[in-house]
């Protein structure tokens, strides 16, 4: 969800939580939002827009408020980890190597 600029996030954000359950607030103007079950959308707010997934590109946010977007989105990525899961000492895996302890102790 994002706040239209200018809009004053705290009031605002009282009627967001009427709707939906605020799960991560980058002020002041982005929101994640989960909808609660049982209430019509909330897409009504005055001075805010809902998308469903991405925040099209035609919307003007902070390379922050960008970043902050996709980070989120990311999470649900499934993640490439070949070795998720094993141990360390694993065939044709070997364990990670000790610190070197010269390094840290000159």
């Amino acid at each position: 969800m994002v706040f239209d600029a200018g809009a004053p996030p705290g009031a605002i954000l009282q009627q967001v939580r009427q709707h939906a359950v605020v799960l991560q607030w980058l002020p002041p103007r982005i929101a994640i939002v989960r909808l609660r079950a049982g209430l019509p959308p909330a897409r009504t707010v005055a001075g805010t827009s809902w998308y469903d997934g991405a925040v099209p590109a035609s919307v003007d946010l902070a390379p922050t408020e960008r970043l902050f977007v996709d980070a989120w989105l990311s999470r649900r990525e499934t993640k490439d980890r070949p070795a998720d899961g094993l141990h360390w000492d694993a065939p044709g895996k070997e364990p990670p190597d000790w610190p070197d302890e010269a390094a840290h102790h000159p």
